[in-house]
């Protein structure tokens, strides 16, 4: 398949999604439904049949074999999350969507060790940024925004620093593929679409918590709230998958080269 042709696929699936998401938001009010739940699932398909388009332009990698389970993983926690409002659901959605990010993250840890074989995989840094993360998402989330997490506060805190580890290496990835200039096609436009894909996907979680732990929410107010709950979550999925599919030809070739342990020349061969 031509890339051309993908670019195309992409914009008519980014169009499809755009006429889906009125129709959903209007069909959950006032409340979830059979309807509603179908026409959340189809956005969550068009994620799936994207990556799998993308994924026949180029070789299907580990690294794109793990983007794509993590999102089979997205696809499960929006069902789980919308299918049956209650506790037991909850847990199983943001188990899912905790494992998804688990695969995102190794994936993004799999590119950076094949792109930058001789830069240390986790600095200190690294892991200051992370705990801080945490500890700001935690404390503004418990004291700021007062939510009420209850018997769910250690389900969500495990939940906040699986995401805080891939946005973390997502940025970290983002920011020395923008160094490099030449490891990956459009260096400066992919690192700008990672950060922003695993920032989007953070406040839409962010916005999530708000609305199924904040007691004192209106009803009455909810529906610009799911409105930027859902669209953060849509364009942070499809940046993943545009990201996905800008290094699928480098990370592809890389990946198979590191199979043969000889990264760096084959990276100077097909510079």
């Amino acid at each position: 398949m031509d890339d051309r042709l993908y670019y195309v696929i992409f914009v008519l699936l980014l169009i499809a999604m755009a006429i889906v998401i009125p129709f959903f938001l209007k069909a959950e009010q006032p409340k979830p439904c059979k309807k509603s739940l179908v026409l959340k699932q189809t956005c969550s398909t068009i994620f799936l049949a994207n990556a799998l388009i993308a994924g026949l332009i180029g070789d299907f990698t580990r690294y794109a074999a793990l983007m794509f389970v993590g999102l089979c993983f997205s696809w499960l926690g929006d069902y789980l999350l919308h299918v049956r409002p209650g506790s037991g659901f909850f847990i199983a959605g943001l188990s899912s969507f905790l494992v998804g990010h688990v695969f995102y993250t190794i994936a993004y840890c799999k590119a950076f060790k094949v792109l930058f074989p001789f830069v240390p995989l986790f600095t200190v840094a690294e892991i200051i940024i992370y705990i801080a993360l945490i500890a700001a998402a935690l404390l503004s989330a418990i004291f700021i925004v007062k939510i009420e997490l209850g018997k769910l506060l250690v389900p969500c805190i495990l939940y906040t620093a699986t995401i805080a580890a891939m946005v973390v290496k997502a940025f970290s990835l983002a920011i020395m593929i923008m160094k490099s200039g030449s490891l990956v096609e459009a260096p400066i436009f992919t690192g700008i679409m990672l950060m922003l894909g695993a920032f989007l996907f953070m406040l839409s979680d962010y916005t999530l918590s708000i609305l199924n732990f904040k007691q004192d929410v209106a009803r009455s107010s909810q529906t610009g709230k799911h409105l930027d709950l859902l669209l953060c979550s849509d364009v942070s999925r499809c940046n993943d998958i545009l990201y996905f599919n800008i290094i699928k030809k480098n990370s592809g070739l890389l990946l198979r080269f590191e199979e043969l342990q000889s990264a760096f020349l084959f990276i100077k061969q097909n510079l």
